[in-house]
């Protein structure tokens, strides 16, 4: 009964948000993110459907849902970047075309993991470890995304701050917990039934209160330093590929 309250205000909380968003218009300034709440609430729908009406394909459904919420929410640490970065061009399409690649990689992972794990035994089991990889490259990345900000002390605006608290919140716990299921299989689903449920309407409230309207970062007094130690670091990088470059010829010659 408590699992189905927790469903019930998480698909209200999602409705209401989204809602909210589209009347102050906020789905036109952050698409990525909206895009993934878009895609959880009508998962979060499909699935109490299915469970109600055909309860035996609830399980590989329930698993196919999740790895699309974990691509899309990828989008949202893309959207954190673009924004936290925007007055910094060099950093922000560095950073932009890192997060690519990695997001293109977690892609390919996501959609071979089904054709490799088919039939496998415990195939749960080692759904739920890659799932826990999946999301720790996003912490990850949440994580360096929120050293920037407090070493450069960059306003990220109340939008992007709760953004970043809310998601990061679920993506901490869901590592946590499936990192404690790789240990205990037998606690493990007892744990994530309640935990990451618990954690996700955490984030819900947060982003309620957070993006209810348009909050911008205002001007940054860092701008000069980050941007400085950008060109910094893009000096040296091309500086060693270039004498990379010439070792190379060097001994192609030789």
């Amino acid at each position: 009964m408590t699992t189905l309250l927790i469903w019930w205000v998480a698909i209200a909380l999602e409705t209401v948000l989204l809602g909210r968003a589209l009347y102050s218009r906020l789905v036109g300034k952050y698409p990525f993110f909206f895009l993934y709440l878009s895609s959880v609430v009508i998962c979060d729908i499909s699935l109490f459907c299915v469970s109600k009406l055909e309860p035996s394909a609830y399980p590989a459904l329930s698993r196919q849902t999740e790895v699309l919420n974990i691509v899309l929410g990828y989008g949202i640490l893309l959207e954190i970047f673009t924004h936290v970065l925007a007055r910094y061009p060099g950093a922000e399409r560095f950073a932009r075309v890192a997060g690519l690649v990695v997001f293109v990689l977690v892609l390919c992972l996501a959609l071979a993991y089904p054709l490799v794990s088919a039939g496998a035994p415990q195939s749960h089991f080692r759904y739920s470890v890659v799932e826990r990889d999946f999301l720790a490259v996003q912490a990850i990345f949440l994580f360096v995304v929120f050293g920037v900000i407090s070493y450069y002390r960059i306003d990220a605006g109340r939008n992007i701050t709760g953004m970043i608290i809310g998601y990061g919140v679920w993506l901490g716990t869901s590592v946590a917990v499936l990192a404690l299921g790789s240990y205990s299989v037998a606690s493990f689903g007892q744990i994530r039934i309640l935990v990451q449920p618990l954690s996700y309407l955490f984030s819900l409230l947060t982003w309620l209160s957070a993006l209810w309207s348009y909050a911008p970062s205002s001007a940054s007094p860092a701008r000069l330093s980050l941007r400085a130690d950008y060109e910094s670091l893009a000096g040296s990088t091309a500086e060693t590929i270039g004498k990379m470059r010439a070792e190379l010829a060097r001994t192609a010659r030789l």
